[in-house]
């Protein structure tokens, strides 16, 4: 076989084994993504429960639905994503496998909201509202103002520092309690 010709099938083979691994990362990706893998786990039911009554599960007039990892992985850089994505991943299968979930104060976690939504996923979508000028409630207008404001002086805030239950419909700490009560009133 003449030298040129191996060039040429090597770069044939490794094409196609290259371009194969990416579309089998990517399908892993997208069926990984979503309320219906997630939500699979025990811990995380009252977690897909309430996303799929929220406007970002599908309650909204478009009929839009935000994937899990469009808010609780970071979007602005592909690296970072599948960086996030796969230690996620792996701490996911430990502690459900390896933990007993039902001793998490859920609950108390939701304080920690923080370390789990991004903002470039809220602005991923939303990026519209810190340009806005007019507005039909100037009270949204003034507080996306300071957020932006925050931003440029290097002291940002969260979009769920003040959107707390956003994703959710207000109803995740009711149904956390259902699984998990807060109080023990038999015990009173």
């Amino acid at each position: 076989m003449n030298k040129k010709w191996f060039i040429v099938l090597l770069l044939v083979i490794g094409g196609t084994l290259g371009t194969g691994a990416s579309l089998i990362t990517a399908e892993i990706t997208h069926s990984t993504a979503g309320a219906e893998f997630c939500g699979a786990c025990h811990s995380m039911k009252p977690m897909a429960k309430t996303f799929e009554l929220d406007v970002h599960g599908g309650q909204n007039e478009h009929g839009f639905v935000a994937q899990c990892v469009d808010c609780h992985l970071p979007q602005d850089s592909v690296f970072a994503y599948m960086l996030d994505k796969t230690k996620h991943g792996i701490n996911d299968v430990l502690v459900e496998n390896f933990t007993d979930t039902d001793k998490i104060d859920w609950i108390a976690r939701r304080h920690e909201r923080e370390r789990f939504v991004f903002d470039s996923g809220c602005l991923e979508c939303h990026q519209k509202l810190l340009d806005k000028t007019d507005a039909k409630n100037p009270k949204s207008l003034q507080t996306h103002a300071h957020y932006k404001a925050q931003l440029e002086q290097g002291e940002p805030i969260q979009c769920v520092s003040c959107h707390v239950t956003v994703g959710h419909n207000g109803m995740l700490r009711s149904e956390l309690n259902n699984r998990y009560p807060e109080y023990d009133f038999e015990s009173e």
